[in-house]
C-alpha cells in the first residue's frame, strides 16, 4: 500500500511539473516570527537568493565533494528521481542541503529535475505534499527508481552524505538515522 501511495505522489508531482507548475511555481515566502521561510514547491535556485543565501552560500562554499565518491555516484544516479523535503528555518537543512546540491552538481545530475518541497515548522505544506510519505524529520532526501522508493536519508547522514547516497543507490544495506526497525 505504501509503495502505491508513493508512486501516486511521484506521478502527481510529475504531472504538476509537466503542466508548467513545477518547482518554484507555488513556493511562497511566509513570515515566521523574526524571519521569513519558504513554503511549497521550489528549486534549489531559491536558496541562492536572500534571505536563504545567508546560510546556503557559506555551507556550499565550505564543502568539497570527494572525487572518488562523485565518480561512484554518477552511474548510480542514472534514471533516479529525487524528492527533497526541507525547511529553510531548519539547521539540519542548512547543514545538509548545500552539501547535497554540491554533490549533485559534481555528478552533473540535473538539479531542475528534483522535486524540492519547503515545509513549515510543523513539517507540513498547504498542498499536503507530504501525505502518506512519513516525513517526520527534515531534511528528508528520497530516492526513487521506476516509481519505487529505493531509500531515504533523514535529517543527517549516518556515515557521510556521499557514502549514504552510495549505499541507498547501490542497494547496499542502509538504515537512516530514524529507521529503528
Amino acid at each position: 500500500m505504501k509503495s502505491s501511495l508513493k508512486l501516486s505522489f511521484l506521478l502527481f508531482l510529475l504531472f504538476i511539473y509537466s503542466c508548467g507548475s513545477g518547482p518554484g511555481h507555488n513556493a511562497v515566502q511566509v513570515p515566521d516570527g523574526k524571519t521569513v521561510i519558504l513554503v511549497g514547491t521550489t528549486g534549489f535556485y531559491a536558496l541562492r537568493e536572500a534571505p536563504f543565501s545567508d546560510w546556503f552560500d557559506p555551507g556550499y562554499k565550505a564543502f568539497t565533494p570527494d572525487p572518488a565518491h562523485v565518480e561512484t555516484l554518477k552511474p548510480l544516479l542514472e534514471d533516479i528521481d529525487i524528492v527533497v523535503f526541507l525547511g529553510t528555518w531548519c539547521e539540519d537543512s542548512h547543514r545538509e542541503i548545500p552539501k547535497f546540491v554540491k554533490i549533485l552538481e559534481a555528478t552533473e545530475y540535473p538539479l531542475e529535475a528534483i522535486d524540492v518541497i519547503a515545509m513549515t515548522r510543523d513539517k507540513t505544506t498547504p498542498q499536503d505534499y507530504e501525505a502518506g510519505l512519513d516525513i517526520t524529520n527534515i531534511p528528508t532526501l528520497i530516492f526513487y527508481k521506476d516509481g519505487l522508493e529505493l531509500g531515504r536519508i533523514v535529517e543527517f547522514a549516518v556515515e557521510d552524505l556521499e557514502s549514504d547516497m552510495i549505499k541507498v543507490l547501490s542497494g547496499q544495506p542502509y538504515k537512516h538515522a530514524y529507521d529503528w526497525d
